[in-house]
């Protein structure tokens, strides 16, 4: 550990990303509760081999995701579950690498359903070629996967398929959302390997948005993505949960 402003220059991207990363990891695992106090500074310091200056940048993340907050002559607190900010694509990102929850899945899923139809009926009235070919492009990639039972390559391309969609859009706030939409998909995707009984089998009705959107049927693209999206629920195996939800 060193406290040289041009050592901690030259190694800061790494550490720090490591640093921060672990740290969520441990919250999104679990191993802190909602209201936990985090260790002390040099006890962090310690473990992560790093300066002082590294673990409060790390927690200056974690507070700016909602995780965490600092507290005189406490400490960092770990902040109520519900004020985390779920859908930042960090977050999502890292919790790729753990359990995949059925519950935030099916809420990811939710929310597209109000997103993607609606972004679909924008598509298919102000979408143009350039802003079409993205969507081709991906379903082509899409289909070329499948047939080689590539489901890795799939699920990126699939993926790309969604946030091209968001873009196609022409709605400023979706389009924002793309890369959010796109780590949410990624998260699900790990579900999807676990639940899934045939990876790849809506691929035709991604084909049926694209031909909704290029006939500019946008009632009928409307439609067309919200079953691919209710496809999706069912093939997880969440239409259960979905069906007791609503019944609370």
């Amino acid at each position: 550990m060193t406290d040289d402003p041009l050592a901690r220059t030259l190694v800061k991207p790494r550490v720090h990303r490591h640093v921060v990363k672990t740290l969520a990891q441990r919250l999104l695992g679990g191993a802190f509760q909602p209201g936990d106090v985090l260790p002390p500074e040099p006890d962090m310091c310690a473990d992560f081999k790093v300066s002082r200056s590294a673990v409060r940048e790390a927690i200056k993340v974690l507070d700016s995701k909602g995780m965490v907050t600092t507290r005189p002559r406490i400490g960092t607190v770990v902040r109520s579950r519900h004020e985390w900010n779920l859908l930042d694509p960090d977050l999502l990102a890292w919790s790729i690498e753990l359990q995949p929850s059925a519950e935030l899945v099916l809420s990811l899923i939710e929310a597209r359903q109000v997103i993607e139809p609606a972004a679909a009926r924008f598509a298919a009235l102000r979408a143009t070629a350039a802003d079409l070919a993205p969507m081709e492009d991906a379903f082509a990639r899409m289909s070329k996967a499948k047939q080689s039972l590539d489901f890795s390559t799939f699920n990126q391309a699939d993926i790309d398929f969604h946030t091209a969609l968001l873009r196609a859009s022409g709605n400023i706030v979706f389009q924002q959302l793309s890369n959010t939409i796109g780590a949410a998909l990624a998260y699900s995707f790990r579900l999807t390997v676990e639940r899934a009984r045939e990876p790849g089998a809506s691929l035709a009705n991604h084909g049926e948005v694209i031909e909704r959107i290029r006939h500019r049927d946008s009632e009928g693209a409307y439609a067309s993505m919200a079953r691919l999206l209710n496809i999706a629920i069912v093939d997880l195996g969440l239409s259960g949960m979905q069906d007791n939800s609503r019944q609370l």
